[in-house]
């Protein structure tokens, strides 16, 4: 039980540090003497991919200026490239694995030069040889977060949720809150669908009826939802606030919830949850192509890089030797029992463009409705 004067406090110190991140030192790295260059690279990123620490140590160390532009959504990120024709103004972009083959396939990416990317064997072997990093016989990102979806919820109003039906519950009704797309897949699994679409890849018929179904059912439980969210910001302003008991969402909000001292807790749920990754891609044609090369070379050059990224995002690292630099409260909040890790489905690289399609007219038409 907490006074007022307590709550309030505790959700101001809240809100400062959630908007800031928590921010540490970068280890050095080695630099030769032929990157020592003047130039940019320019690139586009999700918020705390690229600290304010690895910038200075790498502008000091290269005499590269990077210029970052936030990105928030992967469709917004796609739609700029494409309407660029080719004279691209990032280096650098953020693509999830999972949307590796729209850009790939729309021309927007080059292939990684692993004789350029002398930091490649830093990537863990789990990710470097993971079926969405390659396309077509090439290897297309360099991995750098991987993030889980499932439920978040504040464990001083509710019991540890087993199912995604405590979204749907009368008693929370108001309280809750999703980002319609990311939510929807796991919907169909809790509705008896196949939310991964990989047996619908022959028939769209039956994916279009999956997808009719669960619309269908999202629309009369939109009171139940507060708001539909489009940030992780969003999530943790909300039960910070206490506008919000239990939302759907990612392992990073949850995280940073848990290490602001917020009474948080987070679970896959038996329905299942998903898992996908974030990494940087070098564009087609990059007009600062060597200065690419020499960024992501600077990033993977040491684990603290990766820890300062997990400790600014929630996220777990990609990148070798990062769980070790990690505070063991850290550590603890970002593992999951074996039995909620067996719950998580990869998003497949090559369905996924066909249930998303669908999915993305039925989230229009639910808020709509």
């Amino acid at each position: 039980m907490t006074t007022d004067t307590t709550e309030t406090t505790r959700r101001r110190v809240l809100s400062g540090s959630l908007a800031t991140g928590a921010l540490g030192l970068a280890a050095p790295y080695l630099i030769r003497p032929a990157h020592a260059q003047g130039g940019e690279v320019n690139v586009w990123t999700y918020s705390g991919f690229v600290t304010d620490d690895f910038v200075q140590k790498f502008t000091a160390d290269t005499g590269l200026r990077v210029n970052t532009r936030l990105v928030s959504d992967q469709g917004e990120q796609f739609n700029l490239m494409v309407a660029e024709q080719g004279q691209h103004s990032a280096d650098i972009v953020c693509v999830a694995g999972h949307r590796f083959y729209q850009f790939v396939d729309g021309g927007l990416l080059s292939p990684i030069d692993l004789d350029k990317l002398t930091g490649w064997s830093q990537v863990e072997t789990e990710f470097a040889n993971a079926e969405w990093v390659s396309r077509r016989g090439q290897i297309w990102g360099v991995p750098l977060v991987v993030v889980s979806s499932g439920l978040i919820y504040n464990s001083d109003e509710m019991e540890r949720p087993d199912s995604l039906g405590v979204m749907f519950d009368p008693a929370w009704a108001g309280r809750t809150t999703y980002q319609l797309q990311d939510f929807f897949p796991l919907v169909m699994n809790f509705l008896g669908f196949d939310g991964t679409a990989r047996s619908y890849a022959h028939d769209p018929e039956i994916a279009q009826r999956a997808v009719n179904a669960t619309r269908d059912f999202l629309i009369a439980n939109k009171g139940q939802v507060r708001r539909y969210y489009d940030s992780a910001t969003e999530v943790t302003q909300m039960m910070v606030q206490g506008d919000v008991a239990i939302a759907a969402g990612s392992s990073g909000p949850a995280a940073q919830l848990r290490l602001g001292g917020f009474p948080v807790g987070y679970v896959i749920p038996r329905e299942g949850g998903l898992a996908y990754a974030y990494g940087f891609n070098v564009t087609a044609n990059a007009r600062n192509m060597d200065n690419a090369y020499t960024f992501l070379n600077a990033l993977l050059a040491s684990p603290e890089n990766g820890a300062e990224v997990v400790r600014t995002t929630g996220f777990n690292s990609a990148i070798k030797g990062v769980e070790g630099l990690l505070s063991e409260d850290l550590r603890a909040v970002l593992s999951l029992p074996a039995e909620e890790r067996a719950r998580l489905t990869w998003v497949d690289v090559e369905t996924a463009a066909f249930i998303f399609d669908l999915i993305d007219v039925a989230a229009e038409e639910i808020r709509a409705a």
